[in-house]
């Protein structure tokens, strides 16, 4: 069901981003102040409603015993997308993301942290599910 509606929301976001046909905008990007705000919000929402998921997902796949390697790399994923978080608040106004969802420059870097840390999270979930496989084989 989650995934369905935020199939219909990026729909809905990606035609308000299209500009209207006949219209003439004076933007050279195409894509106006409020999209910016609305993905920027929606990006942050998801990074943070992700967070928890990824941190649990990380120790079930600690206690199943998946290889060093792949929690590496899934840590690894995690700091890139902290650090992304750290610069989007840092060229925000005030230190806060949410009194920035209009900069473009801040959408661009929470964009870039909640799809890493998807990437962190899916590196984690795809381990878990081999090592859940591997454990029903050898039985």
């Amino acid at each position: 069901m989650r995934k369905v509606v935020l199939a219909i929301l990026g729909v809905l976001l990606l035609g308000m981003a299209v500009p209207q046909a006949g219209a003439v905008s004076l933007r050279t990007s195409g894509v106006s102040p409020t999209t910016i705000m609305m993905l920027t919000y929606f990006y942050y929402r998801n990074y943070n409603a992700l967070l928890p998921e990824f941190n649990a997902t990380y120790q079930k796949a600690v206690e199943l015993g998946v290889d060093n390697t792949t929690l590496s790399r899934a840590i690894e994923l995690y700091t890139n997308a902290t650090t992304f978080m750290e610069r989007a608040t840092e060229v925000s106004a005030g230190g806060n993301i949410l009194a920035s969802l209009g900069s473009y420059r801040v959408m661009i870097l929470v964009r870039n942290a909640y799809f890493t840390l998807r990437d962190a999270y899916e590196v984690l979930t795809t381990a878990i599910q081999n090592a859940t496989v591997e454990n029903v084989t050898r039985s």
